[in-house]
């Protein structure tokens, strides 16, 4: 008989089950990383809803959804997961089921899954079940020991010079930072519910606040014009506590009028020679990109990314 609850963290035999679904659909995975991440808080999220279904004890799928904030504070985000020896019998529509009712009640009205692989039978079964697909991405993947680090050995252009730090934006560069940044709305547009804040520098100091409240650690890489001082590219990578091997990047933007100069496969080289001299245990970098956005996906291959996978983000109203 198959038994869908929430996942309780003090009940050992369910959290073992919960990392034996994660690992037999991703068997690369790390079961102690897998259960250490379970009790970690996510900044990114005010609330994490996890199911787990089981049949006569064993783990036979799970999901793992993430409520958002702010203007996105009616977007649930998240996958279900079935372990691939049990997929086909109705395990995935039971936990979406189990799973809608929750997400309603806490005022949600549009659910989304960003890593289903495009064309898979996961592509099918969400389509079958009331899902679009709104957006395709590329994922990639730069393996350390893989990569010739003379790669990221790249200055910045005439003109421009590099800067970086830690969680906190000096203050003489805040009002350019959410300019940047706010850059990103050019971003080749998808039809997801997400939506990018309006970037102010207040918007900024609350987001950073937000980041060491969880604990991550945000770098910041930068390019500078020297002829105003004011930051005209950006790329930055949160660092989670607890996993030193692995990072994943978070967003890189340009403004406008200095596109076209190699700033950011500057500021992204630059990040990664900072990160390699920090964190010597560091093994591999992953990064998504709207797969519309060519320039970004080459710049990422000039720095020894190599393409992962192709996914689709799928959406359904609730």
């Amino acid at each position: 008989m198959l038994e869908i609850k929430a996942l309780d963290l003090d009940d050992e035999a369910a959290v073992q089950a919960y990392a034996d679904v994660r690992i037999a659909a991703h068997p690369a995975s790390s079961r102690e990383r897998i259960i250490a991440s379970l009790r970690e808080t996510n900044p990114d999220f005010d609330e994490v809803i996890r199911l787990i279904a089981r049949r006569d004890g064993e783990g036979v799928g799970i999901t793992s959804v993430g409520l958002l904030g702010g203007m996105n504070a009616r977007l649930a985000i998240g996958p279900i997961t079935v372990h691939p020896e049990h997929r086909g019998q109705g395990v995935g529509t039971a936990l979406l089921e189990a799973l809608l009712p929750e997400l309603r009640a806490r005022g949600r009205d549009t659910f989304e899954s960003w890593g289903v692989i495009k064309g898979s039978a996961g592509e099918q079964w969400a389509v079958a079940r009331g899902f679009r697909v709104a957006a395709s991405r590329v994922m990639q993947l730069l393996t350390i020991a893989g990569t010739d680090p003379a790669s990221w050995e790249i200055e910045a252009p005439p003109g421009y010079r590099l800067e970086r730090w830690i969680g906190v934006t000096p203050e003489h560069l805040l009002a350019s930072v959410a300019v940047t940044r706010q850059s990103i709305h050019d971003a080749p547009a998808m039809e997801s519910a997400l939506r990018a804040p309006e970037w102010t520098p207040e918007v900024v100091r609350a987001e950073e606040a937000e980041a060491r409240a969880g604990g991550v650690e945000q770098r910041v890489a930068v390019a500078i014009e020297e002829a105003t001082g004011l930051v005209v590219a950006l790329t930055d990578v949160a660092l989670q506590p607890g996993d030193s091997a692995h990072a994943r990047w978070g967003s890189t933007m340009v403004t406008p009028a200095h596109r076209g100069h190699g700033l950011a496969r500057a500021v992204k080289a630059h990040m990664l020679r900072w990160l390699l001299a920090d964190r010597p245990a560091l093994e591999s970098v992953d990064t998504g990109t709207d797969a519309t956005n060519a320039p970004m996906i080459r710049v990422n291959e000039q720095l020894g990314f190599v393409t992962d996978r192709e996914v689709v983000v799928v959406s359904r109203s609730l």
